[in-house]
């Protein structure tokens, strides 16, 4: 049966083929990266979604002025140099030679200016900068670009070298004068990869060739830092739904990479030969969210009982056949990151204790036994099988449950519906994060409580967000440790979500692909070789 499924497989990908241009044809296969990414591209905007398909496209055709190295410290990657006055108000960004878009036009300090005005319009770091900045502004020398604050803003490297969430893309001033709420039209950027949009088939392939023009840095690579040198001519990204048939084409070598291959697929790929590398080193959090404006959850206690009711185990098993894949983490800055703390985490979270305890908010907040409507992401056998066992878990403390069955792009949707339950709106959605995004106190956009503005679910505290907002002004490490340590005490009196553990899947590619580099959140196509047959 696999030969024949593997044979199946490889038709799909030859015919996938057929209809592309002669120019496309004729790479050599071994110049030819061919991924599959764990989510088809349908925008193609850094700016207007945190979708990590989208930040990975982002990496691919542009450039930021500061990359991550895989210790996830900042480091150069646009700028020659850079500096800030004593005072911590004043920096300055000097542009290195031999950057073009793919145009062939100079990327140019206004340039720079205009990408980062519509990176800070969306971006939580990006906002609170532009909320204390004085002037943003291009120097006559066309390179240098000079950022005056209000304040001292001791995340600005961290901010700027970003890789998920809201990537800084640097973008031609006219593309980036676009509406921060309007996705752009044209994608043109100065990266490695030249998006070759005439072969983009939404729901079937992306394509991007080798930048012939870009000038890599000297320094070797190392997350999206250092030199971004590209071994291949082209690469496609291709969507392929069917788990077994992405497989079973990786190992018969019509596929080279990856992304999810689905864990219970995990073994026979090893049997196969194939290669499984954890580029996402932080993992993916859980996180259970509340509708915080419709009852139950508008009062805290509802809030109490769900989180001292869930039981990550229980839920985690039904996730993952594995153990090594998942841990049980309560924190809400995730495990395994520098900013990991155990500060107001309540002991016996989802104990029978703690679940007596629940029963009795539950009924001290006044829940008056109505369905408790949970969304039900069928396509994501991940979140569909938390979601289940989420709901076993709150009818035995008294909740009923109506959990509606959808799948994850119709989810999304329908959690920014304000509305109450009965009238189309929802009361519970599980989703999961990118670990690197939730270990940032600011970047992380469930963590906000700022009402309207908050990620659908729309927590409301003042003081919480004031701490968030608080975070990047701490004088020194230990005040910022203390701020930190406070965000996550309130964190467990709000509740802005609930977090159901966190998960480590690995990606896979051929035993001919090496050099893969590991960043939490995005696929990197740079530095990755390809050995001939």
């Amino acid at each position: 049966m696999i030969p024949r499924l593997a044979r199946a497989a490889a038709l799909g990908l030859a015919l996938a083929g057929a209809a592309l241009p002669a120019f496309a044809q004729s790479t050599s296969p071994d110049r030819v990266l061919r991924m599959v990414p764990n989510a088809d591209l349908q925008t193609l905007d850094p700016i207007n979604t945190t979708a990590g398909v989208v930040q990975s496209h982002a990496h691919m055709i542009y450039d930021q002025l500061f990359g991550r190295d895989a210790q996830q410290r900042p480091q150069p990657q646009m700028v020659a140099s850079h500096s800030v006055s004593p005072d911590g108000l004043v920096w300055r960004f000097t542009l290195r030679d031999g950057l073009a878009f793919h145009d062939g036009a100079p990327v140019a300090a206004a340039d720079v200016v205009a990408s980062l005005r519509r990176w800070g319009a969306r971006d939580p770091h990006g906002r609170q900068i532009m909320g204390i900045t004085v002037s943003l502004a291009a120097e006559p020398d066309g390179k240098t670009v000079v950022w005056t604050l209000r304040r001292p803003y001791s995340l600005m490297l961290d901010a700027l070298s970003k890789p998920a969430g809201n990537m800084p893309a640097i973008m031609p001033a006219r593309v980036a004068a676009t509406d921060p709420f309007t996705a752009i039209t044209e994608t043109i950027g100065s990266g490695p990869f030249i998006f070759v949009r005439e072969e983009w088939v939404p729901g079937s392939r992306v394509v991007y060739r080798r930048n012939p023009n870009y000038v890599p840095r000297s320094e070797p690579a190392s997350g999206t830092a250092g030199g971004k040198v590209v071994h291949v001519d082209r690469v496609e990204w291709l969507n392929i739904a069917n788990a077994q048939t992405a497989v079973l084409a990786l190992i018969q070598g019509e596929l080279d990479f990856i992304e999810s291959p689905g864990v219970d697929f995990l073994p026979m790929l090893q049997r196969r030969g194939m290669r499984l590398v954890r580029i996402n080193t932080l993992g993916a959090p859980g996180m259970i969210r509340m509708n915080h404006i419709h009852p139950p959850f508008n009062d805290p206690r509802a809030r109490e009982a769900l989180m001292l009711l869930v039981n990550q185990e229980e839920i985690l098993q039904a996730m993952f056949p594995d153990p090594s894949l998942y841990q049980v983490c309560h924190v809400f800055f995730v495990c395994g990151s520098p900013q990991e703390t155990n500060a107001g985490v309540p002991p016996g979270l989802g104990s029978p204790a703690a679940k007596e305890r629940a029963r009795q908010l539950l009924r001290e907040s006044g829940y008056d036994g109505s369905p408790i409507v949970i969304m039900d992401p069928t396509d994501n056998p991940f979140v569909h099988a938390a979601t289940l066992v989420l709901a076993q878990q709150m009818q035995q403390v008294g909740f009923r449950t109506d959990v509606q069955a959808m799948d994850f792009a119709s989810m999304a949707g329908r959690r920014a519906n304000r509305r109450p339950p009965s009238e189309g709106g929802w009361h519970i959605g599980l989703t999961f994060w990118n670990g690197l995004g939730a270990s940032d106190p600011v970047g992380n956009v469930p963590m906000q409580a700022s009402c309207e503005r908050a990620w659908p679910g729309w927590p409301c505290d003042p003081a919480h967000q004031a701490l968030i907002d608080a975070f990047p002004y701490a004088a020194n490490a230990q005040e910022r440790q203390r701020i930190l340590e406070e965000l996550q005490t309130s964190a467990y009196r709000l509740v802005p979500y609930v977090p159901y553990g966190q998960w480590y899947l690995p990606a896979a590619h051929g035993p001919r692909v090496s050099g893969v580099l590991a960043m939490p959140g995005i696929i990197i196509a740079w530095n990755v070789q390809k050995a001939a047959r």
